[in-house]
């Protein structure tokens, strides 16, 4: 079997035995989960064969070991990751959540019990669904200590990880269990020799030796001694583990009694703010550590990396208030900032989009806001103006070093799905903006997704300067005139991952 597999089953709890202590068909009267290794590895769940790895059974040897599992299913997991199972197309979970994979087999129609399993794993942590012909159980390994959990607990893990994720066919069918062949004595073989079976029990014209029964009797009842030891260690442990949780427990109370202590004596002073006026009053700069290191222009002229840059990039930000002092709804206004959404989208533009346009072959056919991306300097957010007696307004402007604005943005952050009347009120505040200012690109960001007449409305905003699927060189452009316009881009940003939808990238 694999390394990783052996390794995991090593980790349960275990004893030795001799196959005249107990055999397989006393391990499957007491319904064992579990390992049996000698020589030969045998998966059992729940008393039946799972899987028979490096061997047969007739193949074990007279000393081994046996390993105990801590849930039936794990046995049965084991198993199905040491076939060659057929494989999905990987999929992301940040493209397709993992709740699409749910009902995966439900037009299976082979009859094995055990169907399938998804995986997905990332760093130390691995996240399993084993698939039945009744249903799911879920499991997940987590960290470097392996901690194993299942059900909810394992969904919880399972739904925090973002990576890739395959379902894979893997059929399992249980099947019963029998010890050994042993040689049988001949005819002419002196009772003498045998003293095991010298002596016999029949009853209802089947035949079983007084010591084999000693023997089962014998294994069952240690078999009995090892759970109920293993069950006093796990209640041992969780006391253990209940004192600790109320110490630490004692220990946060008093660091939120001494913080709410300390938060009284100094609210009085603090500066209480609107979501609105915070952001109203604060403008993001795009500095780096050194200009000796990388930057966006080296990144744009093939001369660094997204990491290089990234390392070298900083986002500093200027209030028209104290913001040492300042609380927005009962948070301290850093942690409300970086916390905010137009943050988010503010970093994502300056450290992400100039790569993304770049990987998706898009350098030229989003060149007007693909070109310009290096030159911004600053953001300034929930901004307003008027043009020429014309209230605009925009969630985010990007700015260049002499004031110019580059980039406009607005964002619905709801779980209900964008209207085309947001993005018409996109496309005409930017109409407005774009002829009075080099704005080169326009973006709506949604935290959901855009409904069907949205997506209308961008195809039809932007046919005449080559659209989404014209043949012009200008993709998802907003044509004003013959020498103006702007590039329009829907954007999707659930669990804060963006995604340019419109074009698609």
């Amino acid at each position: 079997m694999q390394r990783r597999t052996v390794e995991r089953i090593e980790g349960w709890p275990s004893r030795q035995f001799t196959q005249g202590e107990v055999g397989l068909r006393d391990l499957a009267s007491a319904g064992f989960s579990g390992a049996v290794h000698a020589g030969t590895w045998i998966l059992m769940s729940e008393g039946q064969s799972v899987g028979v790895f490096d061997g047969d059974v007739e193949e074990l040897t007279s000393l081994g070991t046996i390993y105990i599992s801590p849930d039936p299913v794990l046995p049965v997991l084991f198993s199905m990751l040491e076939q060659e199972p057929v494989r999905s197309t990987p999929h992301h979970t940040t493209r397709i959540p993992l709740e699409n994979q749910t009902n995966a087999f439900d037009d299976w129609d082979g009859r094995q019990e055990y169907i399938g399993y998804l995986q997905l794993s990332a760093d130390d942590d691995e996240y399993y669904v084993v698939y039945d012909q009744t249903g799911t159980t879920s499991i997940a390994f987590v960290g470097s200590e392996n901690r194993f959990l299942t059900d909810e607990q394992a969904d919880t893990i399972g739904h925090t990880i973002t990576g890739d994720y395959a379902v894979a066919v893997a059929p399992v069918a249980p099947t019963p269990v029998s010890n050994p062949k042993t040689d049988e004595p001949s005819p002419d073989e002196s009772p003498s020799a045998l003293p095991e079976r010298s002596s016999r029990l029949v009853t209802d014209g089947a035949s079983e030796s007084t010591d084999d029964l000693r023997r089962r009797v014998a294994a069952l009842e240690r078999e009995r001694d090892a759970l109920e030891a293993e069950r006093d260690n796990l209640l041992e442990e969780r006391d253990h583990l209940n004192a600790r949780i109320s110490r630490l427990q004692d220990r946060i109370n008093e660091l939120e009694s001494a913080s709410a202590s300390a938060s009284t004596s100094t609210t009085s002073d603090a500066t209480g703010l609107s979501p609105e006026k915070a952001l109203s009053g604060t403008s993001l700069f795009v500095r780096y550590h050194t200009q000796n290191r990388a930057t966006l222009t080296d990144a744009y002229h093939g001369e660094a990396t997204p990491e290089e840059v990234n390392d070298n990039l900083t986002l500093e930000h200027h209030t028209s208030f104290d913001a040492g002092n300042a609380v927005v709804d009962d948070e301290p206004y850093e942690q409300f900032l970086t916390d905010s959404i137009a943050y988010d989208v503010v970093s994502w533009i300056v450290r992400d989009l100039l790569h993304v346009i770049y990987n998706a072959g898009y350098e030229d056919d989003l060149a007007e806001l693909y070109d310009y991306i290096p030159d911004i300097d600053r953001a300034a957010l929930h901004a307003r103006n008027n043009v020429d007696g014309t209230s605009i307004y925009f969630d985010v402007v990007c700015f260049d070093k002499r004031g110019d604005p580059l980039l406009v943005v607005n964002i619905h952050d709801s779980n209900e799905p964008t209207t085309e009347t947001e993005l018409e009120t996109l496309l005409d505040d930017a109409s407005v903006a774009a002829s009075q200012w080099p704005v080169t690109g326009a973006l709506l960001v949604t935290t959901s997704y855009f409904e069907s007449d949205a997506l209308n409305v961008a195809d039809d905003a932007t046919a005449g300067g080559g659209g989404l699927f014209g043949g012009a060189n200008k993709a998802s452009y907003v044509r004003l005139s013959r020498k103006s316009g702007f590039h329009l881009c829907l954007v999707e940003a659930r669990q804060r991952q963006f995604h340019v939808a419109m074009p698609d990238l």
